[in-house]
Order: C-alpha cells, then structure tokens, then sequence
C-alpha cells in the first residue's frame, strides 16, 4: 500500500512538472514567480499536484459512499464522522438509560418487597 502510494505521488508529481514545462513561460513573469521561471514552474507544479491529490481523495472517499458536505478553510467535512459522533452518543445515552433502569429497579423492590 505504502509503495503504491508514493509511486502514484512520483507519478502525479512527474505529470505535474511535465505539464507546467508544456505550458511554457508567459511574457511576463507573475509576480507570485518573483522573477525566477523554476520557481513559477515549482509553484505551478505544486499547485496542479494539490488540486490532483484534492480530487483524488474526494474521489476515493466517494467510492466508499461517502461524499463531502461541507468545503471550507479547513478543508472538508464528511457527514459520516457526525453519524459517527451520533452513534457514540447514542451507545453512551443507552448505557446511561440501562444504568438508571437498573437503579430504579433496585430501589422498587427495597421500598416494596413484596412485589
């Protein structure tokens, strides 16, 4: 797993290069370049890679059924991690419910015995 992993980022970083080396250099450099062509190949590079492992990762979680439900700053938000919180609440709040049944069950039967 670990191999495959690192030969698809080789693969994608390589694709990445080729791809801003095909582009070419505009005119003009950008400003972001500052004046260097290998580090506004380098910034093109890295930006086609993010967008790349970006799509990538969406793509994969969604072949396992789950799809994004919010994008923001700090990234993506799946929906399965709130069902998962839902879920742990929920087994803690039955435990809790058993626990006081119990309790109640225990004080019944000393204020009645009879019953």
């Amino acid at each position: 797993m670990t191999r495959r992993a690192l030969a698809g980022g080789v693969a994608a970083t390589t694709v990445a290069l080729l791809v801003t080396l095909l582009e070419g250099t505009p005119g003009q450099l950008p400003g972001v370049a500052l004046g260097s062509t290998i580090l506004l190949h380098a910034e093109r590079a890295l930006a086609l890679l993010a967008v790349t492992v970006a799509a990538v990762s969406v793509v994969v979680q969604a072949a396992r059924g789950r799809l994004p439900v919010e994008l923001s700053t700090s990234g993506l938000r799946y929906e399965a991690e709130a069902a998962d919180n839902t879920a742990a609440a929920m087994a803690e709040l039955q435990e809790q419910f058993d626990e006081l049944v119990e309790i109640v069950g225990t004080l019944t039967e000393r204020l009645d015995p009879q019953r």
